[in-house]
């Protein structure tokens, strides 16, 4: 009878850090120092070895279970993926190994469930949950601010990035909220157009098309019309309309309170929670607009990436795709929390650390 069996080997040394948990919460981890062995019998040379891949912990609504499960069918072999069911056959090709293998499984389980444990146990993990609960709120908000209202979504492709004063908008693209084509304009700026990642427009596809100053009237009036514009990354459009407008001494009556950023609400919704060790503080990362639109419509993202039409009416499907999940969330707006009385004290340090701590 073989005595083989799996056994899960910890060599860490120190228990899981908060940061490292926050990546695994959004991204998943292959976590060092924890291996999956299957062993013939205790003091002989292991079969086969594998790495620890989690999966996204948010995927699995941080159900510790559903976690290690997914776990062990993703185990890492050299630089394969294999399922526990295709580890234990790599093991051995001996039907009786494969069953001692197959009976310590259970116990593999519960030990990777004791691992995921110290992640779900996290405080960091409320933290995500509750910022993911005012995002839904904010969304729920939203949704009911935006009925009746002329909602316009706008996409800009430009020379440089929007910090540049000299960067020119080569496309601008407006639709509705639908997605429907309200405008889509190619833009010479004057001069070749220098090579960029961020879109495909050459110099000779704008080589026919009106200068800035031709297409403005028409483009201001446009967003003029509209309750609300949406963007993603509104920051860096307003941008450069606003700049674009003043290089060229154009009229530019653009009210910034009426747009609504959607990567700002994308980030408390989907981002990636990061511990900025420095500064000493969490942060969200921003995701870009594909992945934003992957992870909220679970489908691929449609059309050219790198097409100012194609991300707006992507922007305003994600847009749509939100506020519907804050539509449907059982959130609550926050009973206003009221601080207990603040003890007196002198030492200015304890004082210190008290504030941080209610912080």
């Amino acid at each position: 009878m073989s005595q083989a069996q799996l056994i899960l080997f910890d060599k860490r040394n120190q228990p899981i850090k908060e940061y490292i948990v926050a990546v695994a919460a959004s991204d998943g981890l292959d976590i060092k120092g924890v291996q999956l062995v299957a062993s013939p019998a205790k003091g002989e040379k292991s079969l086969i070895t594998a790495g620890l891949r989690i999966p996204a912990l948010e995927a699995y609504g941080y159900n510790t279970k559903k976690i290690a499960h997914a776990t062990l069918d993703q185990l890492l072999v050299n630089e394969d993926v294999l399922t526990l069911e295709q580890f234990i056959e790599r093991a051995s090709d001996d039907e009786a190994v494969r069953q001692a293998l197959q009976k310590s499984a259970n116990k593999a389980q519960l030990a990777v469930e004791a691992l995921i444990s110290e992640f779900t146990a996290s405080e960091v993990i409320n933290l995500i949950q509750e910022n993911r609960n005012d995002a839904l709120f904010k969304l729920k908000t939203h949704d009911k601010e935006l009925k009746d209202k002329r909602v316009l979504c706008l996409d800009i492709e430009a020379t440089d990035i929007s910090t540049n004063p000299e960067a020119d908008v080569i496309q601008i693209s407006i639709c509705d909220f639908e997605g429907n084509e309200v405008l889509n304009q190619l833009i010479n700026p004057g001069y070749d157009v220098p090579d960029n990642e961020k879109h495909n427009i050459t110099t000779e596809m704008v080589q026919d098309a009106p200068l800035f100053s031709k297409c403005w009237d028409q483009i201001h009036r446009t967003l003029l019309e509209a309750d609300v514009i949406l963007a993603y990354s509104t920051e860096s459009d307003f941008a450069y309309l606003q700049n674009s407008a003043t290089k060229k001494m154009l009229d530019f009556e653009l009210d910034y309170n009426k747009w609504l950023d959607v990567a700002e609400l994308s980030k408390e919704l989907v981002g990636s929670m990061r511990w900025h060790s420095e500064k000493m503080y969490w942060f969200w990362k921003t995701p870009k607009l594909t992945a934003a639109y992957e992870k909220v419509l679970d489908k691929p993202f449609p059309g050219d990436a790198h097409d100012a039409l194609a991300d707006a009416q992507a922007t305003a499907e994600l847009m749509r795709a939100m506020l519907i999940q804050g539509r449907n969330s059982q959130v609550k707006e926050k009973k206003p929390v009221v601080e207990a009385k603040k003890a007196v004290t002198n030492n200015l340090f304890a004082q210190a650390f008290a504030n941080a701590k209610r912080k």
